[in-house]
């Protein structure tokens, strides 16, 4: 049996190059072949090189345009100076004599995405007993590390889709409890939302939150965070100047310096659907392990349309891989939409996000924040896949001396459901008799504004409706909305 040396050394690593030809062919053939590429390949798992710069170009002018095809192709690789360098048209022109089968294309991807895993993890293995040889590498911190790239590994290489697993072999063996990078509200290597509105103080509040794991120490004294944490923070919205202000007033506040598993990109024009922006974020992820990237803000860090899944989606494939293929965590700011005009809005989480329903589908675990009355009052409703998190109330505390800190009040209940509540209240008085809004406010005892308010919104679902009172005042009286009698042809007997 061959050694371990000789089997790093001596050894090709595994890979098909019939099988990535096959499939770079066929989507040189097959437009309706790149949904399933798209969601099974990525060019990093290419072995050779041209491959690699071909499929990265393919991807490229499959968002930039309508489609793909021999003419477009050798434009883009043309423009990044890369047609010679794969073997010029000729080497395109063979590809599609020797495509795959559309119908055994996802065969094809899955024999070029095998190996690749198999070359992750020789490589991932030799990195790990060359750490293991030298001085200075703690053994709990590199079984910590392995294991969380081992983990990473696991998560892309899958269950192949359509793989159906007995309910009892999940029993008998059953799956790790979610490991959290803050205690029920962020879970290691998972995708999320900050969602607010505009200027209600997300990015400052984000900004306390990554101080604390980067410090390791629970935020808001209340969410357990069990290590000090590696953090990014790419900022597009807030200028430097800005971000250093907030940062060191909340350093004074806790009484700390800054940590130094903080990094943070400023303004540098990273965006997600260009390549070459991203490079010094990924050679940093390369360099050592990263938890938690936080993207500041959405709108900034892309030039596609947000009202457009088929554009938009791929930005948030884009982070899939980033947390497959480095095990990290992303947090992304993003605004809400503008509330109902017509009365209460009811949607809550995710469903306030602006753009298409598709993103609150993408979150694993998010945050989403409401102003109350007061400066720095905020309502945190978290969602989660994995915990239920009740909603709860945070302030910004001025402790004096340009210190500040935010502080945790405890749990509030549900804002809708005591929408709900008072929607009932109203109802129920109106059916003893109608009222003026001011008659229900005194039965019910809420403020007059909050019973317009709802008595609007009932108005429109066409649960009450109102008469005027006779003489020159003329106030409205509001009354529970009959129900039209059915018509007798209509019923089912």
């Amino acid at each position: 049996m061959p050694t371990l040396p000789e089997l790093l050394t001596r050894n090709i690593p595994p890979h098909s190059l019939e099988a990535e030809r096959a499939v770079l062919g066929a989507l040189l053939l097959e437009r309706a072949a790149w949904p399933r590429a798209l969601d099974l390949l990525e060019a990093s798992d290419f072995y050779k090189e041209a491959h690699r710069k071909i499929f990265a170009a393919m991807v490229h002018t499959v968002q930039t345009s309508d489609g793909v095809d021999v003419v477009t192709l050798s434009e883009t690789l043309g423009s990044r100076d890369e047609l010679e360098e794969i073997g010029g048209p000729a080497t395109l022109g063979a590809l599609i004599e020797e495509a795959a089968i559309l119908p055994r294309l996802e065969a094809y991807a899955a024999i070029v995405r095998d190996k690749a895993e198999l070359r992750n993890l020789i490589r991932l293995s030799s990195e790990l007993i060359g750490k293991a040889y030298e001085n200075g590498h703690p053994a709990a911190e590199l079984l910590v590390d392995g294991a969380r790239q081992m983990e990473a590994l696991v998560r892309r290489a899958g269950p192949r889709r359509g793989a159906m697993l007995p309910l009892p072999a999940l029993i008998a063996s059953p799956p790790p409890r979610p490991l959290w990078l803050v205690e029920g509200l962020i879970r290691q290597a998972a995708n999320g939302w900050v969602g607010a509105g505009a200027k209600v103080g997300k990015s400052y509040l984000v900004l306390d939150l990554l101080l604390a794991c980067a410090l390791g120490v629970p935020w808001l004294d209340t969410f357990a965070v069990p290590r000090p944490l590696s953090i990014a923070l790419v900022e597009e919205e807030d200028s430097a100047w800005r971000v250093y202000e907030r940062a060191t007033r909340l350093l004074r506040g806790r009484g700390v310096e800054a940590p130094p598993t903080f990094v943070l990109a400023v303004r540098t024009g990273i965006q997600l659907d260009k390549e070459g922006s991203l490079a010094p974020l990924l050679d940093h992820l390369r360099a050592g392990p990263v938890d938690l990237i936080v993207w500041d803000v959405f709108n900034r860090l892309h030039t596609v349309d947000e009202k457009r899944p088929e554009q938009t989606l791929p930005l948030l494939r884009r982070l899939d891989r980033l947390r497959d293929e480095f095990g990290v965590a992303n947090l992304v700011l993003h605004h809400s939409r503008k509330p109902s005009v017509s009365g209460p809005d009811l949607a809550s989480g995710g469903q306030q996000l602006r753009g298409p329903s598709e993103y609150q589908g993408w979150a694993e675990n998010s945050l989403y924040l409401k102003p109350l009355k007061g400066k720095g009052v905020l309502i945190v409703e978290p969602e989660s896949k994995d915990a239920l998190q009740g909603q709860f109330k945070v302030h910004l505390e001025d402790l004096g001396g340009d210190a500040r800190r935010w502080v945790y009040d405890g749990e509030v209940t549900s804002r809708v459901a005591e929408g709900d509540r008072t929607r009932e209240l109203i109802l129920e008085a109106l059916t003893l008799n109608p009222m003026t809004v001011s008659q229900v406010a005194d039965h019910i005892r809420k403020n007059e504004k909050t019973v317009k308010r709802h008595l609007g919104a009932l108005e429109q679902d066409g649960a009450v409706d109102y008469v005027r009172e006779p003489g020159s005042a003329g106030r409205k009286l509001w009354m529970v909305k009959a129900k039209p009698e059915p018509d007798p042809q209509e019923l089912p007997f």
